[in-house]
């Protein structure tokens, strides 16, 4: 078993040398960890103003101006970079609004909802002279990024066929009680979740998405769900704290904060996962085809059993497998028969792996100019791809992108 090091992606980034002062708009889970584990403790960051429309965790950023109204911060002439991590449908909007303000944009992924609203982002985007950077946050974590070095480095040959799996334990705990339920809000899951995934599968094979075919449904969350747990459909305005079998339905908050050990907190959304109002898919099988005759399978389960994250290629002279659990990289060389593994002894310590890597290559950007390892058309090419695996599902379609 052979260790590995810091990957050539992320030897590349080095340090900013300046100071840059961050806006941060949105102050949800991932908003207001990122914000104090990550920006907040880098020393090239100051973090001038937050805000969150629900004034939200506020008090975790003593002495910072704070607001409810994300305009005003992008009307603060002492803000240089905004940290966007708003629901995804809100996107577009305070995208274009920080571009009409000269801001540098860090933004979460995905780009948003729709086409429309990705081109009209794309669209205004050319020729701006500031740094755009979506959260593709793996590209940067060094497991990841290490296996885009040896599969760039053609240790295993050309790539010919990828194999990746998302296994989601937490599936009703992250996406089933609150906005990421609805196709209104979030259109589909893939979009929300999968994007992570098929991003990197995106920029593993090293080509543009040409076809896609793709399947999906709900089989635990929802109305079905409703039928085979309470005999009938349950109001959409049924939430945990009020439910009367909150102490021991698997999916209830309550209960789960229980079994976590965690107090509950009332600003917790709570509405049932097995509300009808639930309409966007638990379980998808997306099959792509790449320009470069590179061809992948992806499944997304929200009810599995464990997590696991994993990812294996097939070359012309080998494999490749890896996964985040035991963040080991297994080579088996077709030609020479034989196997090794590469080890990454480096814990991460982050919400999720890549965040430091993330925010240190935005900020090499805004100094250098150059463009992020997670860019306006890589993060273009993942929604778009998520899209229409979705319209795949919907319309039973083989669709071209």
């Amino acid at each position: 078993m052979t260790p590995y090091g810091e990957s050539a992606i992320l030897k590349k980034m080095g340090g900013s040398g300046m100071t840059v002062k961050f806006g941060i708009i949105g102050l949800g889970n991932r908003g207001y960890k990122y914000t104090l584990r990550t920006i907040q403790a880098h020393k090239d960051v100051e973090i001038k103003m937050v805000c969150d429309a629900l004034g939200h965790h506020f008090d975790l950023f003593p002495g910072v101006l704070n607001t409810t109204d994300y305009r005003e911060v992008l009307a603060n002439p002492e803000v240089d970079a905004i940290f966007i991590a708003t629901p995804d449908d809100t996107h577009a909007e305070i995208i274009l609004a920080a571009i009409e303000a000269d801001k540098h944009i860090l933004c979460e992924k995905p780009l948003e909802i729709s086409d429309e609203r990705i081109t009209l982002i794309e669209e205004k985007l050319q020729g701006y002279n500031k740094v755009f950077e979506v959260g593709y946050v793996l590209r940067y974590a060094r497991t990841f990024s290490r296996v885009k070095d040896f599969l760039t480095s053609g240790i295993i040959g050309r790539v010919i066929m990828a194999d990746v799996i998302d296994h989601i334990q937490y599936g009703g705990y992250a996406f089933f009680h609150d906005w990421h339920r609805t196709r209104a809000k979030a259109t589909s899951l893939l979009l929300q979740k999968a994007t992570h995934s098929l991003d990197l599968i995106n920029w593993y094979l090293d080509s543009d998405p040409k076809n896609v075919v793709a399947f999906g449904d709900l089989a635990v969350f929802g109305e079905v769900g409703a039928i085979e747990k309470f005999g009938r459909p349950v109001p959409d305005t049924l939430h945990c704290h009020e439910c009367e079998i909150r102490d021991v339905c698997e999916e209830s908050i309550q209960n789960l904060a229980k079994e976590k050990n965690i107090n509950w907190s009332d600003n917790w959304p709570d509405s049932c996962v097995f509300n009808s109002e639930i309409d966007v898919d638990d379980h998808q099988t997306v099959m792509i085809r790449y320009e470069n005759g590179a061809k992948a399978t992806y499944q997304l389960c929200q009810f599995a059993a464990y997590y696991k994250r994993e990812f294996h290629f097939f070359g012309t002279k080998g494999e490749l497998y890896f996964d985040d659990v035991t963040n080991q990289i297994v080579i088996h060389d077709r030609l020479k028969a034989e196997t090794l593994t590469y080890d990454n002894q480096h814990l991460e310590q982050q919400m999720e792996p890549g965040d430091e890597e993330q925010l240190a290559d935005f900020l090499a950007a805004i100094n250098t100019g150059k463009s992020p390892v997670s860019n306006l058309t890589s993060s273009v090419q993942a929604g778009r791809l998520a899209l229409a695996a979705q319209r795949s599902i919907d319309q039973e379609t083989i669709e071209h992108i």
